[in-house]
């Protein structure tokens, strides 16, 4: 019963939140991820992060990235493959120095300091998604690079959080050189192979045969089991559920059944599953640790904003991408949504982000995914007014 009240509470107050964002209007996912700070422990304490929650949270964000992947253009990703590149690099490389260099100045060693640089490297695209399709910018040049973009940095992300792994646990027993090269790499080139082949040789015939069988709505089941299950084969190679689920909405996003397909699974994840993503985000602001580090958060926030921002815009401009068009792709990277909540929780789990910094870097994580959806329609506004002159 505690966890239908919950859902009860998260489905009215995203719709109602929604809809005031729209009539002020301002993104509606600002509303989504502020109804988690108002229902959650932060005030009214009516909805807990329980496992449950994180479950359909899960889910949600999985489904988010498959709809992105059906929407997207595969011959854009592949033209804009440069831009995205030289947007993760930079995205990464100015939130390392500065945001390492900003934690050491508050006496944080330099391991931990070196960490917590990782951590705001990490992109989570799945704010700016929902922003980018309110807008009409999901299937344009910007949109194609953010998505692109926050593929490479999350591969890139997850193989430097496996390496401080590595080198924090190795003993005499564990590989060096091409063992440990295998380990970091050699599973993730496996699995983009396979996606490849399973494109090229499988997914038509098994979609043809798909559709011979006489049962309701079989082409979005297969499509919803296709989602999950190069979501659970990408996490299992050590890289985020949420890229497989975007590789093979992809892939699906060629087939004749697509627009069928991103109907009825948007209805589904829109209904329930992506609004419970949004507010379990908020859950996870802790009022307490304002008091104790204001100062470190506020820092942090700022850094985290500006880096991925003006990383963003560089590595567009050095692509002779427009002005205008670069400002967007800096503002749809900096949110860190859940990507970097994993790292924030594995670096606990190893010893790497000390107890007292947590929740402040959770809190300075949270701000900015709040900031992102904002810098987004400062961005795209810029540049409609731009087109209209």
């Amino acid at each position: 019963m505690e966890l239908l009240l919950s859902l009860i509470l998260i489905i009215i107050g995203t719709k109602l939140a929604s809809h005031l964002c729209h009539r002020i209007g301002i993104p509606a996912v600002i509303g989504e991820l502020l109804t988690g700070v108002i229902l959650g422990p932060a005030l009214l304490g009516l909805v807990l992060h329980t496992e449950v929650i994180s479950l359909f949270a899960e889910i949600g964000v999985i489904l988010l990235m498959f709809l992105a992947g059906l929407e997207s253009d595969l011959d854009k990703l592949k033209k804009y493959l440069k831009p995205s590149v030289m947007v993760a690099l930079f995205g990464i490389l100015l939130p390392m120095v500065f945001l390492s260099g900003a934690a050491h100045l508050f006496d944080i060693s330099w391991k931990e300091a070196l960490f917590i640089g990782v951590i705001f490297s990490a992109t989570s695209v799945s704010i700016s998604v929902q922003v980018l399709k309110e807008y009409k910018r999901l299937d344009t040049a910007e949109g194609s690079v953010i998505l692109g973009a926050a593929v490479v940095d999350d591969i890139a992300v997850v193989l430097i959080v496996s390496l401080f792994s590595a080198f924090l646990s190795m003993d005499s027993t564990s590989p060096n050189g091409i063992g440990l090269l295998w380990e970091l790499l050699g599973t993730k080139i496996l699995f983009f192979l396979g996606l490849f082949l399973f494109a090229k040789f499988i997914l038509n015939p098994l979609l043809a045969l798909v559709k011979k069988i006489v049962a309701v709505e079989v082409e979005t089941a297969f499509a919803l089991v296709l989602c999950f299950a190069f979501a659970i084969l990408s996490e299992k190679v050590g890289m985020s559920d949420v890229i497989g689920a975007f590789f093979i909405g992809l892939l699906l996003s060629k087939h004749e059944s697509k627009d069928k397909m991103e109907h009825n699974v948007s209805v589904i994840s829109y209904s329930l599953f992506i609004p419970v993503f949004f507010v379990s985000i908020g859950l996870d602001i802790e009022l307490s640790a304002f008091k104790e580090y204001a100062l470190l958060i506020i820092v942090f926030t700022i850094l985290a904003t500006l880096t991925k921002l003006i990383g963003g815009y560089i590595g567009g401009r050095m692509t002779h991408l427009g002005k205008e068009q670069s400002l967007i792709i800096g503002a749809g990277m900096v949110s860190r949504g859940e990507m970097a909540l994993i790292i924030v929780k594995m670096g606990e789990n190893i010893g790497l982000v000390s107890p007292g910094h947590y929740s402040a870097i959770i809190v300075a994580v949270i701000l900015t995914t709040l900031f992102s959806p904002l810098l987004i329609k400062f961005a795209v506004e810029k540049a409609e007014k731009k087109q209209l002159a």
